[in-house]
C-alpha cells in the first residue's frame, strides 16, 4: 500500500528520521500552539520536530468555544493591544483557511443590570471596529429594543433593552489545529502523535539538548536531539517542566469550561448570540443542524486526562438560557452532546487568583527549556512568531517576522468564498453517481476544503464494493483520515477528524462497527485491539452524552 507523508502508515519511517536527525527546534505538544510553532519554524527553513503524547488537538485545542475571536471582550479591560492584534489575526486565519473559518453575525443584547448600556456598547463596538481593522461590510450596527426583538423574537423582552450586531468567526478548532500541523509537515517538519516525552537529555553544561520518548502505539523508546526544545504542552506544560526542574515562579492554574449541544429545532435562534448573565458571557452558536452553548468557567484540580461534564454545570447553562430565552422550554434531556476542557491560566508566587494572566507568556529554565503558555486560539500565529524571535535573540540574530501570514493551510487553497461554492458545485456534478446531496458535499468541503476530491475518490473506490451507502462513506472517510491525516485510533476519527461525537453522536453508534473493521484492516489490528478501540470510543461517546452527578 502506498504510504503518504502525513499518514499513520508512515510512522516507522518518521520515527527513524526523528532518531537520526539533529533538529534545530523540537516542540513538545501538538495543540494549536505547538503546531503553529512547527509551521513558523519550518517556513524559516529550520529542521523541526514535534511530538504529541496523545492525538493532535486532543487537549484544549478541540474543546474551545470554536470561535476565532476579534478580541471584543478585551475592551472591558482596556487591553487595546490585544484587541488590535486579535482583530488582525482573525482576518489572517480566515484568509488562510476559508473552508474552516466562517463569518457569522453575532447578536449582543443589552440587558438590564449588566455592564453595557446603549452608549457604552456603541462606543465599545466603534472602537473595536477601528482597533481590529474590521472591514466596512462587517462593521457593527446598533438596534433599539423594537428592532432587537424583531431580529430575535426569542429574547426575554422584560430584560433586553437593545442590541449590537457585529461579526465574529466560527471555526472547527481541532481541524484548524490538524491543518496547521499538516501544513508544517508539507513544509518539511517531522510530526508524530502518540509519542510521549519521558525524560530530558542534557549536555555536559546541563543544557537540555534532547529528549527520551516512548511511542505509545508500538512501545518503542526513541531519542530525539535538538538545539532548542520548546514546551508547548498547554495544560500539561508544568508536567513537562517538572521533568526538567522544580516549578518556581510562574505556574499553571487550570480553568475548566463546558459546552452543551442541542438539536437546532430545540434552540432555534435566528443568529449567533453573545449575552451577559451576571457578568459572565454566554455564547449561543448555530452550527448545521445543531446549536451549541457555552461556556462555564471554574478552577479545575481533578484528573486532567479524563475531564467530565458535571450535571450542575449543565443546569447552570440551562438556567442562563431560561433567563435569556424564556419561551424556549429546555431541560437536561434535550442536550444531545457536550464537551469539557481546560485552559491554562498563568499564576505567580505571591499573587492572588484574581491576578491570573490570560495572556501568553514565555519563560525559560536555567537548563534552556523554553516554555510558552496561555494565549488564545486566535493568536496562535503571533505566539509562534514570538517563540521564534525569542530563539533568534538567544542566537544573537536579528529578529525576523513570520511569513505564515501568507501561507494557506493544506485544505485552504481558496482566494474567495465564491471559489469554495464553485468547488462544491463542481464536486456535486462530478460525483453525482455517488448519491450525495449538495448539502453533504458542502459539509465535506467545510471539513476537508481543497482536499475534498481526494476523499471523494476514496468513496468512488468503495462504491465498487458491496457496502451500503452509510458503510461506504464511513469506511472511505476512515481510510482518508488514516492515510492523509494521521488518524491512529477510532477516537481520533470520531472526535478530532470529524467531530461526529460532538455534533452527530448517533452517527458514532450507527457506524462504529464498520469504522472499526476498516481501521483494523488498515492498521493490522487483531480482534482484541479492535474491541479495545471500540470500547474507548464508546466511552468517549458516553462522556459526551451523560453527565456526572455533581
Amino acid at each position: 500500500m502506498e504510504q503518504k507523508a502525513f499518514s499513520t502508515l508512515s510512522r516507522p519511517s518518521v520515527i527513524q528520521e526523528m532518531e537520526q536527525e539533529q533538529f534545530d527546534v523540537l516542540i513538545i505538544g501538538g495543540g494549536i500552539t505547538g503546531a503553529g510553532i512547527a509551521l513558523d519554524a519550518a517556513t524559516r527553513g529550520l529542521k523541526v520536530a514535534l511530538i504529541e503524547k496523545n492525538d493532535f488537538a486532543s487537549g484544549t485545542s478541540s474543546r474551545s468555544t470554536k470561535l476565532i475571536h476579534g478580541g471584543l471582550k478585551y475592551l472591558q479591560n482596556f487591553d487595546f493591544p490585544v484587541v488590535k492584534e486579535t482583530g488582525s489575526e482573525r482576518e489572517i486565519v480566515f484568509n488562510n483557511a476559508r473552508h474552516l473559518v466562517h463569518p457569522i453575525w453575532m447578536n449582543f443584547p443589552l440587558i438590564k443590570k449588566e455592564s453595557y448600556n446603549l452608549a457604552t456598547l456603541k462606543a465599545g463596538l466603534t472602537l473595536y471596529d477601528r482597533l481590529a481593522g474590521v472591514r466596512k461590510d462587517e462593521r457593527h450596527t446598533i438596534y433599539g429594543k423594537r428592532k432587537t426583538m424583531k431580529n430575535e423574537p426569542l429574547f426575554n423582552k422584560k430584560i433586553v433593552q437593545g442590541s449590537g450586531v457585529y461579526v465574529e468567526y466560527r471555526t472547527d478548532d481541532s481541524r484548524l489545529t490538524l491543518e496547521v500541523a499538516k501544513t508544517a509537515q508539507e513544509r518539511g517538519a517531522k510530526l508524530l502523535n502518540y509519542v510521549r516525552m519521558t525524560d530530558f537529555i542534557q549536555n555536559p553544561d546541563n543544557q537540555v539538548k534532547g529528549i527520551v520518548a516512548k511511542d505509545e502505539l508500538s512501545g518503542r523508546t526513541l531519542k530525539i536531539t535538538a538545539n532548542y526544545i520548546v514546551n508547548a504542552a498547554g495544560p500539561w506544560v508544568d508536567f513537562v517542566r517538572k521533568k526538567d526542574r522544580p516549578i518556581k515562579g510562574k505556574y499553571m492554574v487550570l480553568a475548566k469550561g463546558i459546552h452543551i449541544v442541542f438539536d437546532r429545532n430545540k434552540l432555534p435562534v435566528q443568529s449567533s448570540t453573545y449575552f451577559q448573565h451576571k457578568g459572565r458571557l454566554i455564547a449561543v452558536i448555530p452550527r448545521g443542524d445543531t446549536t451549541y452553548v457555552g461556556s462555564t468557567e471554574s478552577i479545575y484540580t481533578e484528573d486532567i486526562e479524563d475531564i467530565h461534564v458535571n450535571k450542575s454545570e449543565v443546569t447552570y447553562l440551562l438556567d442562563c438560557l431560561k433567563d435569556m430565552f424564556p419561551a424556549v422550554n429546555l431541560n437536561i434531556s434535550d442536550v444531545i452532546s457536550s464537551w469539557a476542557g481546560v485552559r491554562p491560566l498563568i499564576g505567580e508566587e505571591g499573587k492572588s487568583s484574581a491576578e491570573l494572566s490570560r495572556h501568553d507568556e514565555i519563560f525559560e529554565s536555567d537548563t534552556g527549556l523554553i516554555t510558552i503558555a496561555g494565549g488564545k486560539l486566535t493568536g496562535y500565529r503571533k505566539m509562534a512568531e514570538r517563540i521564534m524571535q525569542y530563539i533568534e535573540k538567544k542566537n544573537k540574530e536579528k529578529k525576523t517576522a513570520s511569513i505564515t501570514e501568507s501561507v494557506h493551510l493544506t485544505g485552504g487553497k481558496f482566494s474567495s468564498s465564491e471559489e469554495i461554492e464553485q468547488l462544491i458545485q463542481k464536486l456535486y456534478g462530478s460525483y453525482r453517481q455517488l448519491g450525495f446531496s449538495k448539502q453533504e458535499i458542502s459539509d465535506y468541503v467545510e471539513r476537508y476544503g481543497s482536499n475534498t476530491e481526494v476523499f471523494l475518490k476514496e468513496v468512488a473506490d468503495y462504491d465498487k464494493k458491496d457496502f451500503d451507502k452509510k458503510s461506504r462513506n464511513i469506511r472511505a472517510e476512515v481510510k482518508y483520515t488514516v492515510e492523509n491525516e494521521m488518524a491512529a485510533t477510532l477516537t481520533d476519527f470520531y472526535d478530532r477528524r470529524t467531530s461526529y461525537v460532538l455534533f452527530k453522536p448517533n452517527k458514532v453508534l450507527e457506524t462504529l462497527n464498520a469504522a472499526a473493521e476498516e481501521m483494523a484492516e488498515l492498521l493490522n489490528w487483531d480482534k482484541n485491539t479492535m474491541d479495545e478501540q471500540k470500547r474507548k470510543t464508546l466511552y468517549t461517546h458516553h462522556k459526551a452524552v451523560t453527565f456526572l452527578d455533581k
